[in-house]
């Protein structure tokens, strides 16, 4: 599918919110909210936006019932997620992207979403805005970079260059491709179904949270075996975030595992990129053109 950019955040605009995996606190709900109320946006809320079903925010139609309305309104110009958790996945093949063909728009958040960008890019070649959601929006500060998200959503100068630090070059070289990517047990997921994610060709993104390196360390290999290293034009890992050993268990380093299952391969590879779910998290286009230069320290997206 030819990726699709959405027509920038206007001023002003009218900004769904759905929740499609995960229930939210109705205090950070409230609090985000607001946030998006000061900055001088309209809400429209979903339906069923505080359902709970145990780890669920509702029923299976309750959630694709509320992000499907989202798509299909015209007036909205983005779609922003409540929170991520676990539940995206149960509700792709209820999801109708038909509207969204003739009428983009953007949709930002991280985690779960990983799931509904890649059926929502295989569909309509929109990209999915990998950055903060509601959640996020509780007046902290630090959860995420304000300048980065805005710059992202409305289109400023400079939005599509991300920079990185020296030390986390792990591989030199450059390479251009396809950004596809999300939280890495998400795309492990989805191998073997109708929405996995085709990295033949691309820069892959991935980031983790609240996982133990050997369970990194499984996944990875998964990617594997599945051949999805086979082909990529480069490998970018965000911020791997409380994925610390547990207290006296034997561990590999991340550097370790990247070295054992990237054998025989030549992209260049980033770590401790800005991006996932470590405070500080940049917002980041998946599904859009992008170049990676590590001489330069420069990822940018090429729309």
């Amino acid at each position: 599918m030819t990726p699709r950019l959405p027509p920038p955040l206007k001023p002003g605009a009218r900004i769904g919110v759905v929740a499609p995996a995960g229930p939210i606190r109705p205090q950070l709900l409230r609090e985000g909210l607001a946030y998006l109320y000061r900055r001088g946006y309209q809400v429209v809320e979903g339906r069923h936006l505080l359902a709970h079903r145990g780890y669920l925010a509702g029923t299976d139609a309750q959630r694709a019932g509320d992000l499907n309305r989202a798509m299909a309104d015209p007036t909205l110009g983005a779609v922003i997620f409540a929170r991520g958790g676990y539940g995206c996945a149960r509700i792709l093949d209820h999801l109708d992207f038909s509207p969204l063909k003739s009428r983009p728009k953007l949709f930002l958040g991280y985690s779960d979403l990983t799931a509904f960008y890649a059926a929502l890019s295989k569909a309509t070649g929109i990209p999915g805005f990998y950055g903060p959601m509601v959640l996020n929006f509780n007046g902290a500060g630090k959860e995420f970079g304000e300048k980065s998200l805005w710059s992202v959503l409305e289109r400023k100068p400079g939005w599509n260059r991300f920079s990185f630090s020296k030390r986390g070059v792990l591989r030199h070289g450059s390479g251009e491709g396809m950004l596809v990517g999300g939280c890495l047990s998400l795309l492990a997921s989805l191998v073997g179904t109708r929405y996995d994610v085709d990295t033949r060709g691309s820069i892959l993104f991935w980031e983790e949270v609240d996982e133990e390196p050997y369970r990194i360390d499984r996944m990875l290999n998964h990617l594997r075996m599945a051949g999805k290293f086979r082909g990529l034009k480069g490998m970018i890992v965000g911020k791997l975030h409380r994925c610390a050993p547990r207290k006296g268990t034997p561990a590999l380093s991340l550097r370790e595992m990247l070295h054992d299952h990237l054998k025989g391969t030549d992209f260049p590879v980033v770590i401790e990129f800005p991006a996932g779910h470590a405070p500080g998290k940049v917002t980041l286009p998946i599904g859009l053109p992008a170049r990676l230069n590590t001489r330069h320290k420069i990822l940018e997206i090429v729309a």
